[in-house]
């Protein structure tokens, strides 16, 4: 086996290729270029850089409460946690990969008892019934001029929050991505606001479609009323 030794070597130039808008899928044992963004970083496996290159790619959406600063409704009460009863939700196609990035609720109201809040993948589409739309689409994370060229679009379906209650049927293959539980009074007025953040060392997971992400906001005794924002990567069906 031989060595390169780039110390040694003289005239010899090492580069990448710069490709943001289709990165492409390689096959197994195939040699492939560098790749670089456009200020030259080589693209490389850290989630950060991950994330930045799908943001570049324009495949990282963002959905909130429709009208923002509007709570929306989170119809889950209780203490602890149904998983045929969430909060917020979509499904992933098939064909589709989603990775989940981020997601935050916030509570508004506040005289919250005890609350729960959970964050749950599922290997089927496991929606039944419910819910309202978030939003007639989610929005690309790159936040250009309509005069851009026209960006991908989001391609998750039965994008819903609970105002109206969310059906979902058994869950086949749960994962738990995050779970908190806040133990309160009916006194309480400390802020709510948990999130989900794989860039704060959350689990990291590849949804394969069809599959679904489940989001609970649960409280005891009333429902909350709550803002949320969430965002995560759709990539091609090839990519693992």
């Amino acid at each position: 086996m031989s060595e390169l030794n780039l110390t040694n070597l003289t005239g010899i130039e090492l580069t990448g290729k710069v490709r943001q808008t289709n990165q492409g899928v390689a096959s197994d044992g195939n040699d492939v270029m560098l790749r670089l963004n456009r200020e030259y970083s080589l693209q490389v496996n850290t989630r950060e850089a991950m994330i930045d290159k799908w943001i570049r790619e324009g495949r990282v959406f963002i959905a909130n409460n429709p009208v923002l600063g509007q709570p929306e409704t989170m119809s889950a009460t209780g203490t602890a946690l149904v998983l045929t009863d969430p909060s917020l939700r979509f499904t992933v196609p098939a064909g589709n990969i989603v990775v989940p990035i981020f997601v935050q609720v916030t509570s508004i109201q506040i005289n919250a008892k005890k609350a729960c809040f959970a964050v749950i993948a599922n290997n089927a589409d496991s929606f039944t019934s419910g819910g309202d739309a978030v939003l007639a689409t989610a929005k690309n994370a790159v936040v250009a001029p309509s005069t851009m060229t026209a960006l991908r679009g989001s391609s998750v379906t039965k994008l819903h929050y609970s105002d109206t209650s969310i059906v979902e049927a058994a869950l086949t293959s749960p994962r738990l991505l995050k779970f908190l539980k806040k133990m309160g009074t009916a006194t309480d007025e400390t802020s709510w606001n948990p999130e989900y953040n794989i860039l704060k060392g959350d689990p990291m997971v590849y949804l394969v479609g069809p599959a679904s992400l489940l989001v609970f906001d649960v409280q005891e005794t009333a429902a909350d009323e709550a803002e949320f924002t969430m965002c995560w990567a759709e990539l091609d069906g090839g990519a693992v």
